[in-house]
This record gives C-alpha cells, structure tokens and sequence, in this order.
C-alpha cells in the first residue's frame, strides 16, 4: 500500500487540515472510548495550539491513499525541550506513537513508518524510544519489533455513587485529628503566587517518587512557570483546576491532590497528581487529601459520576487509598521502549 503523510502543526493549521485531523480523532475516539464524552473542536484546538515551556511535540497525519482530504492515523513524538530543566534528565528519551484507524491496520502501515521514528530520534540525538500502548493491536507489532514492556499500569475510574461517604467523612476528620499543627488549604484554577515556589518543588518530589518500573524515563522538574502555563491552558478550555495540599508550620508543602473539570466532560473528573513527601508519609495525609477532594466535588461538580485517574501497578500506598474509595481498574495500559540502535538493526533486517 502506498502511504502518504503530510506534517500537521496545530499552530498554522488550517482550517482544512484542521477539519481533517477532527474528523479523524473523532473516528478514533469512537474506538477507544465510546461510552465518554468527547472535546469539542474548539477545545481540542486551544489544547493542541498551546506550547508547554519544558516539552514539544510533533505531529505527523497519514492520508488514506487517492483521497488526501481523509485522515486514517497519525504519528507523534514528543520529548523534552531543550534548554528546558528536565531536559538534561531526559535529553536520551522521545515518546513516538503511531495510530492508525482499525479498519487500515494490518496492511503495513505501521511498519513502514517505523523509519520516519527513528530518523526523527536521529535527529534529535534521542537514543530510546517510548510509547504507550492500550490495544491488543499494538502490544502484537510492538513485540514483533522487539519494543519491550517497561511498566504496567491502570486506567481507574470510580463510580461517585457507589463510594462510601460515611468512611470518607471519616477520613476527613482523621486528618487533622493525627496532624494537629498542619493545615489542608485549596486553590482554584491557578497555584497562588505565594505558594508558587514550594508547590513547584513538592510536586516534582511527589511525581519523581512514583514506581517507574524499567522506564528510562528519568522523572520531572516542575516550575512555577509549568504552573502558570497550565493556568493558562485550563483557561483556554474552560475548564476547572481545584487543588489541595497539607501546609505544614513551617511552610513546606507536605502534600498535595488535583481535581480537572472540563465542560465538553460534563459527567467527568480527571484525577491528577495525589502524593505526599517521603518523610510526611504514614500520617494518612494522602486519605485525607484523597477524602477532602471527594467531598468537596461532591458538592461543586454535582453533574459529574466519574473520576478518572492513572496509577502503576506498583504503587501500594496510593493503590490501598484508591480502592478502598472504590477505584476500578477501566484499562491496562503499558509503557514499552527500544533503543534506537536496536530498532535500526531491525529495520536493516527486515528490509534485506
């Protein structure tokens, strides 16, 4: 089969390309997730347009052949920006992901656009390629190309009218019961500038202590510019931020929960990052956290039913918290990487 790709930039799209990309990402959410809600045009036009100062992406639309006004798939590679502060812990590695419409696929699509990955790695002096796989599909050609699985992780979702409200009030209450002198404060749609600073540094600690598994991925640095950016892009999408976090007398942050809200997912909340530091845990401040959260959402986002969150599979203490709260494994995604090296060797033998 003859593949045609063209390079798609959401920042000089046009209105053309745009409602090509649309019509295509809306065939392929029918195919993953059909029973959610899906974007509307607009608001997946300011996600994409919008640049993130520590990370970049590029994207590439493939045509269906003989009628190039028809998207079938697309590649993207993101990685870190240079220059930017996770750069250096991160400056080996790209994520590269190739999707392509299930009625195209196992006619050598993929596999031909293996060599565009890793000239694209090439020249970006990248050394691993990582991807994230969902579909049966794309676990047999990963491992038919030697890209092995590096981490196993969930998709889980709670069903809010099936949690038990009794135990999460208690938890609550236990709270500041076991940590007198810590306060659980909030803000909304944006980090306050005068916890800006300390919020930035816990959050990457707390990210950066998540199970990584084999990953080469090295882990985040958070600044208060990553902060604002995303403010801005919440804007955007007119969407809703609330946070909490665990202030301890000395003004560190201890921990810290998220909750996002966008209007196009009326009857869904996305869960982000919930952690506490290493030397503040066992004192239930993520229950406490977690509990606060869930009764504050309860009452802010009463059209919402699900909340929608990402954990390894190896991450006891938040696992515990979750399923206990009535968490549910939704997906099983995996994590999966290869060297470069050993995907040019692959390409060198497959293609003689």
């Amino acid at each position: 089969m003859e593949i045609e790709t063209v390079p798609f930039d959401p920042k000089t799209a046009s209105r053309e390309e745009w409602a090509r990309f649309h019509a295509y990402r809306r065939l392929r959410h029918r195919e993953t997730d059909a029973d959610d809600p899906d974007w509307t045009d607009a608001a997946v036009e300011a996600w994409m347009r919008r640049e993130h100062p520590h990370w970049q992406s590029f994207h590439i639309a493939i045509l269906e052949p003989g009628r190039r006004e028809v998207q079938i798939g697309e590649v993207t590679v993101d990685m870190s920006r240079p220059g930017s502060p996770p750069h250096e812990m991160n400056k080996h590695i790209c994520d590269a992901r190739i999707e392509i419409l299930r009625p195209f696929r196992r006619r050598g699509i993929a596999r031909a656009l293996l060599p565009k990955v890793a000239e694209f790695a090439d020249h970006h002096g990248r050394s691993v390629i990582d991807t994230w796989i969902e579909e049966g599909d794309g676990r047999a050609f990963a491992d038919a190309i030697g890209v092995r699985v590096v981490q196993t992780r969930f998709e889980n979702r709670l069903a809010l009218d099936r949690v038990d409200w009794p135990m999460v009030e208690r938890w609550v209450a236990e709270g500041p019961a076991r940590s007198p002198t810590t306060t659980l404060r909030w803000f909304r749609d944006a980090v306050p500038e005068e916890i800006i600073e300390e919020y930035s540094r816990a959050f990457t600690e707390v990210f950066n202590e998540q199970p990584m598994g084999e990953s080469s991925f090295r882990g985040i640095v958070t600044t208060p510019e990553s902060f604002r950016e995303r403010a801005a892009l919440n804007a955007d999408v007119h969407g809703s931020w609330l946070g909490a976090y665990t202030l301890e007398p000395d003004g560190e942050v201890s921990g810290l929960t998220e909750i996002f809200y966008v209007p196009d997912e009326p009857t869904m909340l996305g869960q982000g990052l919930t952690g506490v530091r290493p030397k503040h845990t066992r004192r239930g401040l993520g229950k406490w956290l977690k509990a606060a959260m869930l009764l504050r959402v309860r009452q802010e986002f009463p059209g919402a039913r699900v909340v929608r969150t990402g954990n390894a599979t190896k991450n006891p203490a938040m696992l515990s918290i979750n399923n206990r709260l009535g968490f549910r494994p939704h997906k099983h995604p995996v994590i999966a990487e290869i060297e470069l090296a050993a995907l040019k060797a692959y390409l060198a033998g497959s293609s003689g």
